[in-house]
């Protein structure tokens, strides 16, 4: 398997051109910059930032090139997790202005090349690589991208966690319903301490926050990280109960927390 930094270089040298008139900037972010990539398993997670918001026909374009990529590097296809996003779009969700006009470009695993609406959910992203994406082309992440408002952020990832329990009922496979708990521990984490933790640090955080889970979670994580296969056993109903218990409490948590501010 050719090597994450092969795919990266590829990736960038066939962007710039193509793209040379719309891409004001490229950037690495997830777990690669974690320090938390697991070979077998983990994305390459990217964003690029462009002059506009992508339409049709920017999308034949770039189905092109990823269509080149996977070609190029056929055990990264499905893998690579790009979204298109425009500096206004950015901006706009940065100062609380969600427009339903704008629209991005996303392909990630499981999820062919679309476009979708610039909702609140992106926000999370955006923000992470504000604060901690590696430059592959362009400025600085942090003087391209504007900072998010702190009270956004909170509330961007809040809505990750009231809509888990309906996104987990699909999730049928043990890769899936891992990825579920690691992501909700993540939300939990950060909510309670501020900071963006790698899956496997906000495993370990929450095992020690909720050990009547611990035996959930650690399966989850040993998943994750040891080469589990889609052909295990999974842990559905566990899964399920694990994530409305927890997105619960959160969100019972925050309430408490604003109706005592409020007082």
């Amino acid at each position: 398997m050719a090597p994450p930094a092969m795919v990266l270089s590829d990736l960038r040298d066939a962007w710039s051109p193509a793209l040379a008139d719309k891409l004001l900037g490229l950037y690495l972010h997830g777990s690669l910059i974690a320090g938390d990539f697991a070979p077998d398993r983990s994305d390459l997670d990217l964003l690029a930032v462009l002059d506009s918001d992508p339409d049709e026909n920017l999308l034949a374009v770039l189905a092109a090139l990823h269509t080149d990529l996977d070609r190029q590097h056929p055990q990264w296809a499905g893998r690579i997790e790009v979204e298109y996003v425009s500096l206004a779009a950015a901006r706009d969700a940065a100062h609380g202005r969600i427009d339903r006009d704008h629209v991005i470009a996303r392909v990630s695993p499981g999820e062919l090349l679309h476009l979708l609406p610039a909702t609140t959910h992106r926000i999370v992203t955006w923000s992470a690589v504000h604060d901690h994406g590696r430059r592959m082309l362009g400025p600085p992440a942090d003087t391209l991208l504007p900072a998010v408002d702190p009270t956004l952020l909170r509330s961007a990832l809040l809505d990750h966690v009231r809509d888990w329990p309906t996104w987990v009922i699909h999730m049928t496979t043990p890769g899936a319903q891992s990825y579920a708990v690691l992501t909700i521990c993540r939300a939990f984490q950060r909510l309670q301490h501020g900071r963006q933790l790698s899956k496997r640090q906000a495993a370990d955080q929450t095992i020690t926050a909720r050990p009547r889970w611990a035996h959930l979670i650690i399966w989850a994580r040993d998943w994750w990280y040891n080469s589990g296969q889609d052909t295990d056993h999974g842990s559905a109903d566990d899964v399920r109960a694990f994530v409305n218990e927890l997105s619960a409490t959160i969100l019972a948590s925050e309430r408490t927390t604003h109706s005592g501010h409020s007082r």
